[in-house]
């Protein structure tokens, strides 16, 4: 089965994208002229005047690549309005969102626009601008199938065009005209007014226009099994168009020369117009065209019976036209799916599908598809046995297609009469159905109609040849000129990244070696800055042995318990310090793992750390609180580990009021302990600072305190020797909380 409506549906597309769009764009000239004439009272209106020609030229230049910035200007160029109003621009602005608003498949919202430009012209009694309008909104009608309506404004629009002698306005308007009488199945009407619009381009030598003329008629002629000069007229239309560079004028008549090939029953020469088509219609976008062409390359897949990829192909189309909210491509896309399920032998489906289709096609008064669904549901009859509602479904498709001249239609009428006839055993109607078949078919293809096609075919295919071999000899020199360019580019990139490489390198050097030297200087500042510290605290414990001691010869008495308490202290501090030195000078000594690591069980080791502290600060508490888990033993640098505590635990028993908290949590990789204290904490921006060496925030607290402001500075360079951290943060006792993180794992060497 065939599919025509494709083929008189398609050119209304061509027209969307350049049929009116010049009538709007003279008309738009027009009145941008019109206004120049008239001189603005004020400075001001003159550059609101400018500003709304502007956008609306922007809205008229994205109508058909990008409607969605048609809009954005359209409603920019409304705003203008308000504070500049322009009667005639407000009628170009909302013709030109209408317009958008058609090509996204908006329609109703077109249609509230158009005839709001309607509305103003018609106030404004001004003829010239009503004729866009009229047409647009006309073309919004048909889309909504309410052809009525639609002619209306289309036959408005034609009287207007003649009384002001536009005549390409008046083509254009004759083609849709046309149109609607293609869609009501009235093809002699639609021949007629396609004839006049046909007569006004080639008269006035309008090339691009002229092809979409040809198409509907080409249109016509295939419908009436006139394959031979529909071909010719669409291989006319297709040479200008390519001519033109015309990407959506090209996929338009590719399509429909796929639907004339398609009828005279060359499938795979079909296919290859028909994918062309698809290609080109996807890169523009056109949902509706990509629709329409699954449609019909489903219809060739049918043809070939490759069912599955027909299927397939239905589906989409399907799914497309619905998203697009086309109700007379999917009625189409509905009986072609009735069709495929005949061909299955699957009557139930194919009864389903023809319903919805049927009930689209009489909603939407589509004669061409109703006679289509006739034949189809004389065919599900014809499955199911029931000859005599067969053979009414059969000659109502009959009659409908010899109404309007289908010749191929009527033909497979014709056929199907003759099989339901020659079922029931009724032979001598059965013969005289054939015999009318065959009369109708031997016109279709005659043997002049025959010469006529393969002749076309083969000037068309020799055309063919010479374009792509000319294209081909053009691409070569392209590609010529492209190498030898990407060879002086390539030799120009490889010198600048040798040039390049080079200079990293240097650059590379240059700062590996001042990185080397801001090390050296620094390593050299701290041995000095650690030398002059050393050598400060050394005078103030051996100062106060030394007082001590002189004291002690001055008492003949007996033993001052005090005095010798000041001497052990003394003495004491002069041992941590230099136990503490010891250990920061010698921080590079190595030491293998095997010798450091032990099994420790943490909590245990905290709480004999925290007993020895509580035995230098008696006045003072300190809890260990138990771990989560059960008591175990991981695998700790004792020694290391036991310092590092050490260090932290006599800094917050040291900085403490009052009590100081420690607890630990040992989890698959690492332990965790936390010492918090009630002292008077730690700012945030100091929490850096004492970890340096010899660092102390309150100097005269800590004289009084004791301690040599190495402790923390040791406990970090330990705890980062084996990947651990220590982190400074507020405790919820008031003071500071040291979070020691200690990895369970094989330390490095320190």
């Amino acid at each position: 089965m065939r599919q025509p409506l494709s083929i008189a549906r398609r050119p209304a597309t061509i027209l969307r994208l350049t049929g009116l769009a010049t009538l709007l764009i003279c008309l738009f000239c027009s009145a941008f002229v019109a206004a120049q004439q008239e001189p603005p009272s004020q400075e001001l209106a003159a550059s609101g005047q400018q500003k709304t020609e502007q956008l609306l030229q922007s809205a008229i230049q994205y109508r058909n690549t990008n409607p969605q910035k048609t809009l954005q200007f359209g409603a920019l160029a409304l705003e203008n309005l308000e504070t500049h109003p322009d009667s005639a621009a407000r009628i170009l602005v909302l013709s030109n969102m209408a317009w958008a608003h058609m090509a996204l498949g908006q329609y109703e919202r077109g249609i509230l626009l158009a005839e709001q430009a309607v509305s103003i012209a018609e106030s404004l009694d001004d003829s010239d601008h009503l004729i866009v309008p009229l047409n647009i909104s006309g073309l919004l009608y048909w889309r909504q199938a309410e052809f009525e309506r639609a002619l209306t404004n289309f036959f408005r629009a034609l009287k207007l065009t003649q009384t002001l002698k536009k005549t390409d306005a008046e083509a254009a308007t004759l083609n849709n005209i046309g149109l609607i009488y293609i869609e009501q199945g009235d093809s002699a009407r639609a021949f007629e007014y396609f004839s006049r619009a046909q007569k006004i381009h080639r008269a006035a030598g309008n090339q691009g226009k002229l092809t979409i003329i040809l198409n509907n008629i080409a249109g016509i002629y295939s419908a009436q099994g006139d394959y031979s000069q529909a071909l010719e007229l669409q291989l006319e239309a297709l040479k200008i168009r390519e001519d033109l560079q015309d990407n959506p004028g090209i996929a338009e008549l590719q399509l429909n020369i796929g639907i004339t090939y398609d009828h005279i029953g060359d499938y795979d020469k079909a296919l290859d117009y028909f994918l062309e088509a698809k290609h080109l219609f996807e890169s523009l976008g056109d949902k509706r065209a990509i629709a329409q062409t699954l449609n019909a390359i489903g219809l060739a897949y049918q043809h070939q019976l490759a069912l599955t990829k027909a299927q397939t192909n239905y589906e989409r189309a399907l799914r497309y036209a619905r998203e697009i909210n086309d109700k007379s491509i999917e009625c189409g896309v509905l009986l072609s799916l009735a069709q495929l399920k005949i061909l299955q032998n699957q009557p139930g489906d194919a009864q389903a599908f023809l319903d919805r289709g049927f009930r689209l096609a009489k909603s939407l008064g589509l004669g061409a598809l109703q006679s289509q669904g006739h034949l189809l549901q004389a065919k599900i009859y014809l499955q199911r046995g029931d000859s005599e509602g067969a053979t009414k479904e059969a000659e109502i498709a009959a009659e409908m297609a010899e109404a309007s001249n289908e010749k191929a239609k009527s033909s497979q009428a014709q056929l199907l009469l003759s099989q339901i006839h020659a079922a029931s055993g009724d032979y001598q109607q059965a013969l005289s159905a054939f015999r009318h078949h065959k009369k109708l078919n031997d016109e279709l293809f005659s043997k002049a109609s025959s010469d006529k096609l393969a002749q076309l075919r083969s000037l068309h295919e020799a055309e063919t040849r010479l374009r792509k071999i000319e294209l081909l000899e053009r691409d070569n020199a392209v590609q010529a000129s492209r190498i030898e360019k990407q060879k002086v580019e390539r030799n120009a990139w490889i010198s600048g990244l040798v040039l390049l490489l080079a200079i990293s390198l240097l650059l590379y050097g240059r700062f590996s070696q001042r990185k080397v030297n801001l090390a050296l200087q620094k390593s050299l500042t701290t041995q000095r800055e650690l030398m002059q510290a050393i050598a400060h605290e050394f005078r103030a414990p051996l100062a106060r042995v030394q007082l001590a001691a002189d004291m002690l010869q001055e008492q003949e008495t007996s033993p001052n318990t005090s005095l010798f308490g000041n001497i052990n202290k003394g003495l004491k501090e002069l041992d941590e310090l230099l136990r503490e030195i010891s250990l920061w000078l010698r921080r590079g000594s190595p030491e293998s793992a095997e010798e450091i690591t032990q099994q420790v069980d943490p909590f245990k080791l905290l709480q004999e750390q925290a007993a020895l502290q509580h035995q230098l600060h008696p006045d003072k508490c300190i809890d260990v609180t138990p771990a989560e888990t059960a008591a175990q033993k991981v695998p700790l640098p004792r020694k290391y580990l036991v310092w590092t505590i050490n260090n932290l635990l006599s800094n917050a028993m040291r900085y403490s009021h009052n009590r100081v908290e420690v607890s630990c949590r040992i989890q698959s990789d690492r332990i965790d302990i936390f010492v918090d204290d009630d002292g008077p904490g730690i700012a945030p921006a100091d929490r850096q600072r004492v970890f340096e060496p010899f660092v102390r925030l309150d100097p005269s607290r800590t004289r009084a305190t004791g301690g040599t402001g190495l402790g923390l500075a040791i406990a970090q360079r330990l705890v980062e020797s084996f990947n651990g951290t220590i982190a400074i943060s507020d405790s919820r006792l008031g003071g500071a909380q040291f979070h020691l993180s200690w990895p369970i794992s094989q330390p490095k060497s320190i």
